[in-house]
């Protein structure tokens, strides 16, 4: 009788909190903050994350796709590094993305360049080169990334080629076109680079090894409904990145260079990529002068996870570890849509809390998908983490809803060019 009496109170007690105790309102309406039954959620979503990470039969998705909070989509590396096969959906992609970037004297020597596979032999593809003295070079095309022609099974398009040579070891890099100077758009110069990129950490898998409190915390945080988990699963990307070294070998115009750079990549695919689910994200990728990389950064998809801190920091001595927290929050920096060029944030890893200080040097900014769905924001950087400098690039991204303008329809290169200057 007693025990009944218990079960009832608690009952009884446990209804009044959920009729009496409100949700707090997102901040902004987006941000998820802490509801009623966040701690109850975190305990239930964390029995589930690990149960499906250390289950025998889990250690790769099966044929369902079910992969993520632990499970990696594919097990074998040598069949993930690699072009992937593109899905029937109108949105199926398969992107890579490459990061490099070094001190020269005072100032920063940046390389990137990306690819996006999508259907019909179309790719969403970048080039940038910024050297001391000359400023920051930018892709005939950009802002625009849309190319067209590429080959199956191939990254790149219209002068833009990245191939994988060795699984997770070497890929390299090559571009034979025409590009711009930011500082003078209306000068145009031939480019042909070529480097070679190899690795110098393990790879990181975004489906397996984030730090499992941050991917709990992120999905406690959300509102819980049977669609909710229905996004959870439609919208989820595999990815991985890796930090290596880039030996690359180039000419503008008749004038050659060469260089040796710390880099990052990353490895993008899935069922589809629908940009327009995503309203923010930050991410930042720095290599300091110690021979630390660090790639961190902080998402905001509404369907999924308002809130995902996430990365990864590389050490000298091999170790890669996850980040555990970030605290740069993205509604106090740049939410209106201009991304602060000078400011700071702390990051935990391990037993360390690093504090990161941000100078952008460079800005450009880029659109992805044919119908411009993504805004880029590309910075390019000196960074100070605990005292100790570094390069890399910050990419801070806005969902675009303005969509394509009319003259772009038109392929007209001039007005590439002088947007890109009024930018």
């Amino acid at each position: 009788m007693s025990l009944t009496l218990c079960v009832a109170g608690f009952v009884i007690i446990l209804l009044t909190y959920h009729l009496l105790w409100k949700d707090p309102t997102p901040i902004l309406g987006i941000y998820a903050v802490p509801g009623k039954w966040y701690h109850v959620k975190y305990v239930l979503f964390g029995i589930l994350y690990y149960v499906r990470k250390f289950s025998k039969k889990d250690t790769a998705a099966g044929p369902d796709g079910r992969a993520g909070q632990g499970v990696k989509a594919i097990a074998d590396p040598n069949l993930m590094d690699r072009a992937q096969p593109l899905s029937d959906h109108a949105k199926a992609f398969d992107a890579v993305f490459f990061i490099s970037a070094n001190s020269e004297k005072d100032k920063g020597v940046y390389v990137i360049a990306g690819c996006e596979r999508r259907p019909l032999g179309m790719c969403n593809g970048l080039f940038y080169i910024g050297l001391p003295n000359k400023g920051l070079l930018c892709s005939k095309k950009i802002p625009d990334t849309v190319l067209f022609g590429a080959e199956i099974g191939e990254f790149g398009a219209e002068g833009i080629k990245i191939t994988p040579v060795t699984p997770m070891v070497k890929w390299t890099i090559s571009y034979k076109g025409q590009m711009w100077y930011q500082n003078d758009p209306s000068k145009l110069v031939d480019v042909d680079f070529f480097g070679e990129w190899n690795a110098t950490s393990r790879f990181f898998d975004f489906d397996s090894d984030l730090h499992p409190p941050a991917i709990i915390k992120s999905i406690a945080l959300e509102k819980w409904s049977r669609e909710y988990f229905e996004n959870l699963k439609t919208a989820h990307q595999s990815h991985y990145e890796q930090f290596g070294s880039l030996k690359c070998k180039f000419k503008i115009e008749n004038e050659s260079f060469e260089y040796t750079l710390p880099s990052f990549r990353d490895h993008s695919f899935g069922q589809k990529r629908d940009w327009t689910l995503m309203h923010r994200y930050a991410f930042h990728h720095i290599f300091l002068d110690n021979g630390i990389n660090i790639s961190v950064g902080v998402v905001c998809q509404p369907s999924t996870a308002s809130i995902l801190e996430l990365g990864q920091i590389a050490l000298p001595n091999g170790e890669v570890l996850p980040i555990k927290w970030v605290d740069l929050k993205l509604y106090q920096h740049g939410e209106s849509g201009t991304a602060p060029k000078d400011y700071a944030f702390t990051f935990a890893a391990g037993d360390e809390e690093y504090t990161v200080q941000v100078l952008v040097e460079y800005e450009s900014i880029h659109y992805v998908s044919s119908d411009w769905d993504a805004r880029m924001v590309e910075r390019f950087c000196k960074y100070i983490v605990n005292n100790i400098p570094g390069r890399g690039v910050s990419e801070f991204h806005y969902r675009h809803k303005d969509g394509r303008p009319e003259s772009v329809a038109k392929d007209d290169p001039e007005w590439y060019r002088k947007m890109c200057h009024k930018i």
